[in-house]
């Protein structure tokens, strides 16, 4: 299961309140109203997203929505631009290299 933001900060708030693992498994199931038999995250997860947590002060999808913003504020004329320096500097070093014999 690809688990979403929501899912990471319902992990992380538990966690912070003073939940174990184990018992923010069990509450996992019950806020998102999983069967008993379907995927929660295993330990080693909750532990990895609590850690990120604590190193970043977000979780891994506050991290990627700041990055897809990032990416969505480049404009067609920036990239234009560093088209036009890449073939300005690659054309440079291929008329300054000596020809191959």
């Amino acid at each position: 299961m690809a688990w979403l933001g929501e899912h990471r900060a319902f992990i992380v708030e538990f966690i912070k309140n003073g939940g174990s693992p184990v018992a923010t498994q069990r509450a996992f199931h019950i806020r998102f109203a999983l069967g008993p038999r379907e995927a929660v995250p295993d330990k080693k997860t909750i532990y990895l997203w609590v850690s990120n947590f604590r190193q970043t002060g977000q979780t891994l999808e506050a991290l990627k929505e700041a990055i897809r913003q990032e990416v969505a504020a480049i404009t067609s004329k920036m990239v234009l631009k560093l088209m036009d320096n890449y073939r300005e500097a690659t054309s440079f070093y291929q008329y300054s290299r000596p020809p191959l014999e």
